[in-house]
């Protein structure tokens, strides 16, 4: 069984004319879903309340995203009069996923605006809230959340770096936005070890990423045993999609979700939505990860192998030395 969480005035939100995060992500994804009769059942949320945003923001970056109407929060990303309603329901779709996934049932949250970029007191890179960290929180459970955007989610690593009851992994393309996602990002304190970073070099591919699932994301997971697995779930580093060079194709993103799926303790896993800025790619990549749940097959149109950069396993291997200081790998 799949749980698809959905509201349709998510489509309300908008920064400007020709913005990627645009409200034709969801429109075109919608549109494929109903075309394949998958999305007949799904469920919608409520928006999470000022209390369940303090458990992992300020109040203070809280009330900037209310009272800033009009003043964006850094060039990429502004604020409307709406902004701050629909933040909170995006992440009250995430937390509405969490909670179906901890009764065992597939679920996936067509969250938007995004949400991993926005850390303890800050908003940026087209996220308010952080969705998956919000949701993890009102899980209450030995959570592990495993980031798949080609853009590292910083903000969701500085609001557990310190703690072990929430393990982080992130795999992601180095040196793009936001900067941050370096192999020596291991956490701190009793989080040392608890934040696992995979950054990838430009270019690379299915191959990598399949060997960094492997060697690395699956081992971890299973030495950590998780209550809940969260999927910060990214198609931007598909090679359909400008806004990285990462070369994955739809096969290998399904591919890679299935595994997480497999590996998911008694199915309590969540998808929540993040980047993917291509809208058929994106498009293919939710609807596949469906219709594998439902039982129903699907043909990828982005099916092209294109290519890994030479050095990406190099990449993989310094991973693993890194973190085989803290996990048997």
């Amino acid at each position: 069984m799949v749980v698809v969480v959905f509201n349709e005035d998510l489509i309300a939100h908008a920064h400007w004319e020709g913005h990627p995060e645009s409200p034709m992500r969801l429109k075109s994804l919608m549109k494929m879903l109903e075309r394949e009769g998958l999305i007949n059942d799904h469920i919608t949320a409520v928006p999470v309340t000022e209390s369940q945003l303090l458990c992992v923001h300020s109040q203070v970056m809280i009330d900037k995203v209310k009272g800033g109407k009009g003043i964006p929060l850094d060039p990429d990303t502004a604020l409307h009069e709406e902004t701050f309603d629909l933040a909170c329901l995006s992440a009250g779709m995430a937390v509405e996923a969490v909670r179906h996934a901890l009764k065992g049932e597939v679920s996936i949250a067509l969250t938007r605006p995004p949400g991993h970029h926005a850390g303890p007191d800050y908003s940026c890179g087209f996220c308010y809230f952080n969705n998956v960290a919000v949701a993890a929180e009102s899980a209450g459970v030995r959570t592990a959340i495993v980031d798949i955007d080609a853009h590292h989610g910083n903000g969701t690593q500085d609001i557990f770096y310190r703690r072990k009851d929430i393990l982080y992994v992130s795999v992601h393309e180095e040196g793009i936005f936001p900067g941050t996602g370096r192999l020596e990002e291991v956490g701190e304190g009793d989080g040392e070890g608890y934040n696992v970073n995979i950054p990838l070099p430009h270019g690379a591919g299915n191959d990598s990423f399949k060997e960094s699932m492997e060697r690395i994301i699956l081992p971890v997971l299973r030495q950590y045993r998780p209550e809940l697995l969260l999927v910060s779930l990214g198609i931007d580093a598909h090679y359909a999609d400008r806004y990285s060079t990462l070369n994955l194709n739809t096969d290998m993103y399904l591919h890679l979700c299935k595994m997480l799926i497999e590996v998911a303790p008694g199915g309590c896993i969540a998808f929540i939505l993040e980047g993917g800025y291509h809208l058929r790619a994106t498009a293919e990549v939710v609807h596949g990860i469906i219709a594998h749940v439902k039982g129903t097959s699907s043909v990828a149109e982005y099916a092209e192998e294109s290519g890994e950069n030479p050095r990406a396993m190099e990449y993989v291997q310094r991973a693993v030395d890194v973190h085989s200081r803290h996990w048997d790998l």
